[in-house]
């Protein structure tokens, strides 16, 4: 009969703390399954193999752990009931959850595929986002079934009060983290049931942003301002018209274009100037 239980790795971490893992012995040879969890040794209660009172949240985290351990003795008890010769390490591949179930492995596929795809504006914004949810998780990796409610509003809250960024900051952060969840659904790696967004969960809502626009008697005095020629301000009053006289195109399309602007800007003047003397 295999034992299971969970047990405190010697292997140090960079922050300080162990690795947590559950190590199941089989005709006394051991098999070890990270569960993706550190806690310094002070915390740890040996004897009972689980985190002391002083730990925060040591409640929440001991519930974490007997979860665990009891999926794996029942996955053990199944496999020695169907087959009486079983190796630890086949134990153990049983129980492993499937190579790349878990968030950090998810997020680098989501940003290698925005890079792939010549997604840069994104994979720029995407790739930052991701790293901060790493910081909140302290560097270690999570299933999905543990990104639910409570943990995505502790994590909004650790930026705000980290970062002292927006509101709308913070919403772009949550999608980055949907898509990457919807990723792992789509390969089925994870049941669409443990999705923490939508109805009487997160809800992604964007809060309304003040847009300050010019009117035309501000385009026209910027238009005809006086700036010496060819210099940065004057470069950039060029750019910006060029992208407002088309409807507010995009800046990496106006960027494109940049080598034509000076030449295009004066005609393009002209030409805005003769439909606003048709009015």
């Amino acid at each position: 009969m295999a034992t299971v239980q969970i047990v405190l790795r010697q292997k140090q971490l960079r922050d300080g703390s162990y690795p947590l893992a559950i190590r199941i012995i089989k005709d006394r040879k051991a098999s070890f399954i990270h569960l993706g969890k550190s806690i310094e040794s002070k915390f740890w209660d040996k004897e009972n193999s689980r985190a002391r009172k002083s730990y925060p949240n040591s409640a929440r985290f001991n519930n974490f752990l007997l979860k665990k351990l009891s999926e794996a003795n029942a996955k053990v008890l199944e496999m020695e009931t169907a087959k009486e010769e079983v190796s630890s390490t086949a134990l153990r591949n049983s129980i492993k959850p499937t190579v790349g179930a878990t968030f950090i492995p998810q997020a680098k596929l989501y940003l290698d595929t925005l890079k792939l795809s010549g997604k840069f504006n994104r994979f720029s914004a995407d790739e930052p986002r991701v790293n901060r949810f790493k910081e909140f998780l302290k560097g270690s990796d999570i299933s999905f079934q543990e990104i639910n409610s409570s943990l995505l509003n502790r994590f909004s809250v650790y930026l705000k009060s980290t970062r002292k960024i927006s509101e709308r900051t913070a919403i772009n952060h949550l999608v980055v983290i949907r898509s990457i969840f919807s990723q792992a659904i789509k390969y089925n790696l994870v049941d669409s049931k443990y999705y923490p967004f939508g109805k009487d969960k997160i809800k992604i809502k964007f809060p309304e942003s003040n847009k300050i626009g010019l009117n035309e008697k501000e385009v026209v005095l910027l238009e005809n301002v006086e700036l010496s020629n060819g210099s940065v301000y004057d470069h950039a009053r060029n750019v910006w018209l060029f992208s407002f006289y088309f409807a507010g195109m995009r800046l990496s399309d106006v960027l494109v274009c940049d080598g034509m602007i000076f030449k295009m800007r004066d005609c393009t003047i002209q030409w805005v100037k003769t439909i606003r003397a048709g009015r």
